[in-house]
């Protein structure tokens, strides 16, 4: 499917808020690692509620497979962790159900399913996102700092950039 410019920004900007929202919660919920590690503290340790709000106003909320994130402006990310089978280890992913649900957010763009699945798997073969599962599942690249080669986003006070 030939891509067009405007669902790849579309998914670049999902891309964006996923970095930016779960680097804010991570930098406030300090020393949580990564969602898996938040599941752990709400599940197993019962550090953390299951819904909570950090000292920067980011909502989160720990569901069945992952964390739904909500920035204090609104914008809503959802993650699940599932395994990679190339690494044999759970990743954070998201689906184009996610990103549909963020792009609904602001208006009815028209995106279809397809062409936001064929946005994602053009920014994997360039190599700013990582496709998980074909055609299903695609997580942000794993680079040190966080940095995902996504539309430039301010980077939360304390996380490198």
């Amino acid at each position: 499917m030939v891509q067009d410019g405007t669902s790849v920004d579309a998914v670049r900007r999902f891309a964006a808020a996923v970095q930016e929202i779960r680097g804010q919660l991570l930098a406030d919920l300090s020393p949580i690692a990564d969602i898996a590690d938040l599941l752990a503290a709400v599940r197993s340790r019962r550090e953390l509620p299951r819904q909570g709000f950090t000292r920067s106003g980011i909502e989160y909320t720990v569901h069945g497979a992952g964390c739904q994130m909500t920035s204090s402006d609104g914008r809503e990310v959802d993650l699940d962790l599932i395994i990679d089978p190339l690494l044999g280890r759970e990743v954070e992913a998201f689906d184009a159900w996610r990103i549909r649900w963020f792009l609904d957010e602001a208006a009815d763009d028209g995106y279809s399913r397809d062409h936001i699945v064929a946005a994602c798997a053009h920014l994997a073969r360039e190599g700013h996102l990582r496709e998980v599962v074909e055609g299903h599942w695609f997580a942000l690249p794993d680079t040190p700092g966080g940095s995902v080669g996504v539309a430039h986003t301010q980077q939360p006070a304390g996380r490198p950039s």
